[in-house]
């Protein structure tokens, strides 16, 4: 095959990429609907709010640790046989989260295997598309990303419509089953890069210059140390951060606050699938936006949307009034979550990105954390979510700022070896 042939097949196979990383990307829904399963545990086993809400702060928190670790694997091995690991720790920890009789194999199954298994849904996805692409790399990105929210409001539909049939147990068995589907079979499609194929990303001409800037990084502690005196790096890491505290209120408490409002499960239940399902329509669009406008304008709009969000919540008594809460917050949630590691790509590079990620979702493990217990804290002291919500848009107020504040650096130096 020619060389120009290889750079412009018929078909490119980044897509078939894209279209696997997408389901991978859908087993981040044992974070987003865990909501669904709070009053119900806590009326089981006599748990108040913020102790039920600590199960998601954990998953959080494991999620984090394994999203350094699964970014790391991914760029020196296989992303493949990292996802497939994850999938057994996913599925085995939530089927076995059916099967718990109190809090501590709860916090054991749910908190730390499941946790462990959610690690690669975002730092693989956001890294690995972005070594296929460099033309028409927003919407690779979008399209990837959207598995996030498409997967939430699959999940949020089936585990809200079981659980006032079944119980929360079968909620956790479907659940279980189904993510490991999800991560098992697309990762038998999944390639780390295109020369692994004898290919080149999209948009790469033959004579490119090679200037390091996509090369992995062979010194893991050189990397690290380099990426926490870097500007944007910490920048972005406090954007994921502070957006995460703020997300993980919503997807925690956003169901038991509907059905505190006299909401039946089901019906709450689909709020937050519908979170997930425009959250992957803001990922779409934003792979567009991002494209035309650049990734940090677009960041910053989209931070922006989700802190008018969380103001308006606050005014919210019925669903049709949380239906437009969900519409707002979703497409900008959405376009934050493509657009954070668009930026990151086009600042720090491509060769070591599944690191750099896995380094960023680290600040989602320890957000989410803070925010599903502290959402549940405030209830539990004031009796209301209002204080929760205003601390959830003050939240994207720092973000904001963080984005406004990065700027195109010269960090060549950071990827070379």
């Amino acid at each position: 095959m020619s060389n120009e042939a290889q750079n412009n097949p018929k078909f490119f196979y980044g897509w078939i990429v894209v279209i696997a990383l997408t389901f991978v990307g859908m087993t981040s829904a044992a974070q987003l609907t865990f909501g669904i399963y709070v009053l119900d545990l806590a009326r089981e086993f006599g748990w108040n709010r913020a102790l039920t809400s600590s199960l998601a702060s954990f998953n959080n928190l494991f999620y984090g640790i394994s999203a350094i670790i699964t970014g790391i694997l991914a760029d020196r091995y296989s992303p493949k046989i990292t996802v497939w690991v994850a999938g057994f720790l996913l599925g085995g920890g939530l089927l076995l989260s059916g099967m718990a009789q109190n809090y501590w194999q709860l916090f054991f199954f749910f908190g730390v295997i499941a946790g462990l298994g959610t690690g690669c849904c975002y730092s693989i996805p956001s890294s690995v598309v972005q070594k296929w692409f460099i033309e028409k790399r927003g919407v690779a990105l979008g399209v990837s990303m959207c598995g996030i929210g498409l997967g939430a409001f699959i999940i949020s539909l089936l585990v809200g419509y079981l659980i006032p049939i079944y119980g929360w147990r079968t909620g956790f068995f479907a659940e279980g089953a189904l993510l490991f589907l999800f991560m098992f079979v697309p990762a038998f499609f999944i390639v780390r890069e295109p020369r692994q194929i004898g290919l080149l990303p999209l948009g790469m001409k033959n004579s490119h210059p090679d200037n390091g800037l996509n090369k992995p990084h062979t010194n893991l502690v050189l990397l690290i140390k380099k990426l926490i005196s870097n500007r944007t790096f910490l920048l972005l890491y406090a954007n994921q951060f502070f957006t995460c505290i703020a997300l993980l209120i919503v997807s925690t408490h956003v169901v038991p606050f509907a059905e505190d409002m006299g909401i039946p499960k089901l019906v709450a239940a689909s709020a937050m699938g519908l979170v997930g399902l425009f959250s992957g329509v803001g990922r779409l669009q934003a792979g567009f936006v991002c494209d035309k406008i650049g990734f940090k304008k677009s960041l910053i709009i989209f931070c922006s949307m989700c802190c008018i969000a969380f103001l308006y919540l606050i005014t919210v008594k019925n669903i049709w009034m949380l239906y437009i809460f969900v519409v707002i917050y979703s497409l900008g949630y959405g376009g934050k979550a493509m657009s954070l590691p668009g930026l990151a790509g086009y600042s720090l590079g491509t060769g070591s990105l599944g690191t750099i990620m896995g380094l960023i979702s680290s600040a989602f493990g320890l957000g989410g954390f803070i925010g599903s217990i502290m959402g549940g804290w405030i209830f539990d002291h004031t009796h209301s979510y209002v204080w929760a919500f205003i601390a959830g848009a003050f939240c994207y107020v720092i973000a904001i700022i963080c984005a406004y504040l990065t700027k195109k650096e010269t960090v060549l130096e950071i990827n070379l070896h």
